[in-house]
């Protein structure tokens, strides 16, 4: 009976590491439906500064590309982020690090060696950089 136990502890950790993105997805379309929402998309980091672990997923409608942003787990309504100014067909959702400078003051932007941004890029016009704003408490964003 001992070995049963420590096989099933292993396949069991097998089974929640591999469970990949479809828990992200239908949280995504339940709160934010008609947009279709990419599973190779979702990328996870401590995006508020707040010690936590939060996730996010790009999606895309007719009309616009959108992000949501789990920020108090999937079962609680996700901060949704819109763009339209972007190829929706060749956009990507990444993370980068907030310990950079800009040359002009951002509205509520902290710089952190441990909290995370996140970037829309669709390698035609530049890359948004999306950041938690700590004054308003929503996402902001900037480029070149």
């Amino acid at each position: 009976m001992r070995w049963v136990a420590i096989v099933s502890l292993p396949l069991l950790l097998v089974s929640h590491l591999t469970a990949g993105p479809g828990p992200v997805i239908r949280a995504a379309t339940r709160y934010v439906p008609g947009v279709a929402w990419r599973a190779k998309s979702v990328v996870t980091g401590d995006f508020t500064c707040g010690g936590r672990k939060q996730t996010a997923i790009l999606g895309t409608s007719a009309s616009e590309i959108v992000v949501a942003v789990f920020l108090n787990g999937l079962n609680n309504h996700p901060e949704v982020i819109r763009n339209s100014g972007r190829q929706a067909n060749s956009v990507t959702l990444t993370t980068e690090d907030l310990d950079y400078e800009t040359d002009y003051t951002l509205p509520g932007f902290q710089r952190s060696k441990t909290c995370k941004g996140l970037v829309l890029d669709d390698g035609e016009v530049d890359p948004a950089h999306l950041y938690w704003n700590h004054e308003s408490l929503h996402f902001s964003g900037w480029s070149n």
